[in-house]
Formats: C-alpha cells, sequence, structure tokens
C-alpha cells in the first residue's frame, strides 16, 4: 500500500518521521510523500487529494481533524493513526492505539463511511462546545510555556469554573443563560465514560446546562458521579441531524476539537452523514 503521510513532529507522543517510515515498510506501506502539519500545510497536502488516494495521518485528535477539513466529502480514503495523547477518535472508531496493530490491520481492513460534525462549515470528529471549556482551552495555551501541558490544563479548568462566563443562548425554541453546550459528532454517552459507541447515527448530540447558578454545576457534577446527569432538570439533551445556537452576540469563541475558534452567531450545526471515508 502507498500512502501519503500527515504528520505532527510536535505532538506528545511524536515518532521521527524515518521511524515512521521503518514501522510502515514492515508491514508493507509505502510512505510515498510526507507532509509536515505544522508548515505550509494544508497547501502542501492538496496536491495529493486525488479520487482512491490513500492519506494517512498520525497524531492527536487535532491533527486528525485538521486533516479530515481538507478529506470530507472526497474520494480520498483517510487513514487515521493514534500518534497523540487522547485519541479520541481513533478509539472510537475502534482503531487499534498501538501503532504496530493497527498499521498490520489495514491489509485487510475495508474503506467504511463515518459521520463528521460541522460548525459553521468547521469540520470536527469529535466534538465542539462554547463557554467553559473554550474558556479554559485559552487559559492553557497562556500557562503552557510555563507549567506544561496536563498542570496547565487542570489549572486552566479550575479558573474557568471559578471565573466562568455565562451566554444568553436560545437553542430549539428556547431561550435560557448558560454557561456551557456541548455538541458531540454522534452521541457521547454520559453513562458510558462519554465514548461513543457509533461514528454512522447521521446525528449530532447536544448537552446545555441550563441555568446561571454555579450552585447548580456542583449539583450536576455529583449527578455525574452517579451517572445520572440526565434525571437533571437543569441538564438539556438534544439530538437531532442538525442544530442552530442563537446569541446575543455577532461572534463567539467555540471549540472543535481542542481548537479554539471565533464563529459569527447564529452558530449552525450539521452532521455531515458518511461525508468521511476511512481505513482501519
Amino acid at each position: 500500500m502507498n500512502i501519503v503521510l500527515v504528520y505532527n513532529p510536535r505532538s506528545g507522543t511524536a515518532l521521527p518521521l524515518e521511524a515512521l517510515r521503518e514501522k510502515c515498510s514492515a508491514h508493507d506501506i509505502t510512505i510515498e510523500h510526507a507532509v509536515d502539519i505544522t508548515d505550509g500545510f494544508p497547501a502542501n497536502l492538496t496536491p495529493h487529494i486525488a479520487p482512491g488516494a490513500h492519506i494517512a495521518a498520525i497524531g492527536g485528535d487535532g491533527t486528525l481533524s485538521s486533516v479530515a477539513q481538507q478529506l470530507h466529502d472526497t474520494e480520498v480514503i483517510f487513514v487515521p493513526l493514534p500518534g497523540g495523547t487522547l485519541n479520541h477518535f481513533t478509539k472510537d472508531a475502534g482503531i487499534s492505539q498501538d501503532l504496530d496493530e493497527a498499521l498490520a490491520t489495514l491489509a485487510h481492513a475495508t474503506p467504511r463511511h463515518v459521520d463528521v460534525g460541522s460548525a459553521n462549515g468547521r469540520i470536527f470528529l469529535n466534538n465542539s462546545s462554547l463557554g467553559i471549556y473554550p474558556t479554559s482551552l485559552r487559559t492553557r495555551e497562556v500557562l503552557q510555556g510555563r507549567l506544561g501541558k496536563w498542570p496547565s490544563a487542570v489549572l486552566a479548568v479550575l479558573q474557568a469554573l471559578i471565573k466562568f462566563k455565562l451566554y444568553t443562548v436560545t437553542m430549539e425554541g428556547e431561550t435560557f443563560r448558560t454557561p456551557f453546550i456541548f455538541i458531540g459528532n454522534n452521541d457521547y454517552h454520559i453513562g458510558n465514560g462519554g465514548q461513543r459507541t457509533s461514528l454512522t447515527s447521521g446525528k449530532l448530540c447536544a448537552y446545555a446546562i441550563r441555568s446561571p447558578r454555579r450552585s447548580t454545576l456542583v449539583t450536576l457534577f455529583f449527578y455525574a458521579l452517579f451517572r445520572r446527569l440526565r434525571d437533571a432538570d437543569e441538564f438539556i439533551v438534544h439530538s437531532d441531524s442538525s442544530l442552530t445556537i442563537a446569541t446575543k452576540r455577532s461572534r463567539i469563541s467555540v471549540s472543535a476539537d481542542g481548537e479554539v475558534l471565533r464563529l459569527d452567531a447564529p452558530l449552525e450545526y450539521k452532521c455531515l452523514a458518511g461525508k468521511l471515508t476511512i481505513l482501519g
């Protein structure tokens, strides 16, 4: 098998390119071209997007999402490989988290179609949110140079919970104030550790907190501990193929697979059913 490999040398568990070539070669896979996602991407990838081409990506969810942005709704076969810290997408897609095992399965794997989410046209593989999480991501970026990734992440979340902003939104005809809305590509099963059992339902899942009070966050935390979040009156659950979120702001910060974006309101979310072909 010949592939074009998109890799992220700055990923937390990144392997040198030569090591990746050796691993691929051991499974009869040839890297014809290698594209560094931190250097001139996506312009360097565009010439390789052709019907039937196999374009692989190794890195975290952000890397895979960036590649999917270019490959969705094309005839390219996307080969997502585990290479980040969390690897939510490859886990939910049933791809082995051992790189050698993931490569070994490609020889007998069959291409399949999976859903992607879209936020005002920006593709996401996993989820998007507004409120507490995008705020924590911005804080983490500021702190990470001094404290490292994980201490910064923990401190950023704590700060976001203490100093959270409220957003007045209208969703599915209901207007309420909220510190947090989560939109998943397919259903994140709250009672199952937040993992997805399907990437092909053709629907988004939306979870929102319908309360401006900090005490509600504490209450919902305990509901979550006992896996009963769906029973809480202040917790909204919605599932559909599309979703519109209107706000009083003309632009709003949202996250998409860990990247913070500034998007125009209203936010138009869609599930693009079967629009990404993957192998693995």
